[in-house]
């Protein structure tokens, strides 16, 4: 699954963004598949995922949107729809989401003091749902892929409300949201990816491995710190497939390690599977993880340990 990519590949390279970035972008290109993704880990391990994504080929396509809140890393609610691409609308100015009549993702301006984002997000009702406030806790940051457009605002501190079978459940953790734009044809380019991040709170880590169907992957590592983030150089990156598993007809990982060793940054993590959660798309293969991140990060002389559980996402295409 994960390969040592050389020298000659793609390096990532994260730039700053604007509210603007974070917008919707359907009048941008004749077709393209455009993605908003939120996810929350909280208080007595209950976590949840909304996802927007929109197919839109000249003015026609269709909107699919999922909400899943987990209870232990196991599914408790699971509410898919697909509805017409003309009841969806998204503001071009700033990352403002409705479908219908219902605003899904709210933008809610800048902090001055900080300079970061706050969102509230929505989705179902009161019986099944969720109404959570997600406040910036570092800084964003997007790069183009080999698969696309990758927008990552990587930490939250999230507050609000979950709604399990008409019982109202009061939350506190940690959240992440990315964007992600790419063309129609890119999933006959494109293998497919794996994706985490590793909430540090000072320190924040988020990972990718992108992979391509000619036989290399991108692997992604940039680090957050509060004001600042940094990309490291795939060629310090090792993912190292441990164990795998057979699912829905197609192996993948199980246990895997993550590194990092250069002259800023010594990071050694292994990653196992907590939960799998498979979840079929039109055309792809999408596995959602819960996994337990074990190990240490050493950065600017301090040794933080690890030892948590996040949220992860394997995607393959056909």
């Amino acid at each position: 699954m994960f390969r040592m990519l050389d020298k000659q590949k793609i390096k990532f390279q994260p730039n700053d963004i604007s509210n603007v970035d974070d917008a919707s972008h359907l009048e941008d290109n004749f077709s393209k598949i455009e993605t908003w993704y939120f996810d929350g880990y909280f208080n007595d391990n209950y976590s949840m995922v909304v996802l927007i994504n929109v197919l839109h080929i000249n003015g026609f396509g269709f909107v699919l949107t999922s909400l899943f809140v987990y209870k232990d890393a196991k599914p408790i609610i699971s509410i898919r729809r697909r509805v017409p691409l003309k009841t969806f609308f998204g503001s071009t100015e700033d990352p403002i989401i409705k479908i219908g009549d219902k605003t899904i993702i709210n933008y809610q301006g800048l902090d001055k003091k900080t300079g970061f984002w706050s969102y509230n997000i929505s989705m179902g009702d009161t019986t099944n749902g969720v109404n959570l406030f997600f406040v910036q806790k570092n800084k964003s940051w997007k790069g183009n892929t080999l698969l696309g457009q990758w927008l990552a605002v990587p930490l939250f501190d999230v507050t609000g409300s979950l709604f399990v079978n008409g019982k109202k459940l009061n939350v506190t953790g940690v959240g992440y949201h990315d964007h992600n734009i790419y063309s129609l044809y890119a999933p006959f380019l494109i293998k497919g990816y794996h994706f985490g991040k590793i909430p540090l709170n000072k320190y924040n880590i988020t990972w990718a491995n992108v992979m391509n169907r000619k036989g290399f992957d991108q692997p992604i590592i940039v680090i957050n710190k509060q004001d600042s983030y940094v990309s490291v150089d795939p060629c310090n990156i090792q993912f190292v497939v441990e164990k795998e598993l057979r699912n829905n007809r197609k192996t993948i990982p199980e246990i895997f390690k993550i590194c990092v060793n250069n002259e800023y940054v010594n990071l050694s993590v292994k990653c196992q599977m907590n939960s799998i959660h498979y979840i079929h798309f039109p055309a792809l293969n999408y596995w959602r993880y819960h996994i337990h991140y074990l190990g240490e990060l050493t950065i600017d002389s301090k040794k933080i340990n690890i030892d948590l559980i996040d949220i992860s996402e394997l995607l393959r295409f056909f």
